[in-house]
């Protein structure tokens, strides 16, 4: 992973593996508790970074496929501030139809209940394609 210091942004690039979430999310939890950011809003991180990690990595890359991803965070004006880039074919995750949570789960078609916890934890999201790269963008108040 390549370390960029800074002391209001974090930012890795990790490679496209699902092992290499976990020692992220824990650079994550020791640059928070540097920073004072309330667990709570760390927990929802970790949730939606799984959740969007995981499917660049099966999905956007494919499981075997080499590449990269690069989550940057940025505490400004009482805003955690999250971006994921990827480098992967392009996809908008959150065109994806919201999960319809009245049906059963028999009902239920698979997929898209992640991006629908996203959508729920999220202050605010949006998806772009810049150049080559997949960006998504999080925000998360801290109050």
């Amino acid at each position: 992973m390549t370390t960029i210091p800074s002391p209001s942004v974090f930012i890795r690039r990790l490679p496209n593996t699902v092992d290499a979430i976990g020692p992220l999310k824990e650079e994550i939890s020791a640059w928070a508790e540097d920073h004072a950011i309330p667990m709570k809003v760390i927990v929802s991180i970790h949730l939606m970074l799984d959740e969007l990690l995981t499917n660049v990595v099966m999905h956007g890359y494919g499981e075997h496929a080499e590449g990269d991803i690069e989550v940057s965070l940025e505490v400004a004006d009482n805003t955690l501030k999250v971006i994921l880039r990827d480098w992967a074919r392009a996809f908008d995750p959150f065109t994806i139809p919201a999960a319809d949570t009245s049906l059963s789960i028999e009902e239920r078609g698979i997929g898209g209940l992640g991006v629908h916890f996203v959508r729920k934890m999220a202050d605010s999201f949006h998806y772009v394609r810049n150049g080559e790269a997949n960006e998504i963008h999080l925000q998360k108040l801290l109050s």
